[in-house]
């Protein structure tokens, strides 16, 4: 049965909550025979989930060696700045743009989806490890005395000016980071409404021939 918003219930229609259409939807996707229907729409969350959790080791490894931390509070650093955002990644993803996509939610432009896609990948990827990677650092710096940190009553202005020195000889690695994440994150969602859209398509056909089936 082809899934549909309708403002107009035809009486033989059967009326499910949108928690009851996402669930449908899903198992759809998950069930359904032909991989390159679904690719993009079963995989993309997670692939894009294990890019930001990369860039988000990356970005914790620089500071981490910039500061001569060794293993000091490794696993204290690595799981909130690499394992939660390709964690949350995937389930933003997954919520505001594959399953927006499957229920036709709003009549958002292809572009749109796009977008949001590249800034949920790049907050969660980039802006987020790069506020925790250098606080989890300097606090573990000053704690386990490994590198000469400013203190906190010197000022905010002291600390930044500390952290953006620190940043420098990573800026040409972020860039490529975002680049990438943008490339990442738009190709798997143009792919996401291609799946869509083929899968729409091809639910329609079935309904159509169960239909005619039924009439002969």
């Amino acid at each position: 049965m082809a899934l549909m918003k309708s403002k107009d219930v035809p009486e033989d229609a059967v009326v499910i909550d949108e928690i009851e259409a996402t669930e449908y939807v899903w198992n759809i996707v998950s069930d359904w025979d032909s991989l390159s229907d679904t690719w993009a729409l079963k995989y993309g969350p997670v692939v894009l989930g294990g890019i930001n959790a990369f860039c988000g080791i990356m970005i914790n490894r620089h500071f981490r060696n910039k500061l001569k931390l060794g293993p000091y509070g490794y696993f204290a650093s690595v799981i909130p700045i690499s394992l939660m955002p390709g964690v949350l990644t995937a389930l933003f993803h997954r919520h505001l743009i594959s399953t927006d996509l499957l229920l036709m939610k709003n009549q958002a432009c292809p572009l749109c989806y796009e977008v949001r896609s590249a800034a949920i990948q790049t907050t969660l990827g980039i802006a987020y490890p790069m506020v925790l990677g250098p606080t989890s650092a300097l606090m573990f710096a000053h704690r386990y005395d490994t590198y000469r940190v400013p203190d906190l009553r010197e000022g905010p202005k002291v600390i930044f000016n500390f952290v953006r020195k620190l940043t420098r000889p990573f800026n040409n690695t972020l860039t490529i980071m975002v680049v990438g994440q943008v490339l990442a994150s738009s190709i798997f969602t143009y792919y996401e409404m291609t799946n869509n859209l083929t899968l729409r398509g091809k639910l329609m056909e079935i309904e159509a021939n169960l239909e005619k089936q039924k009439s002969q």
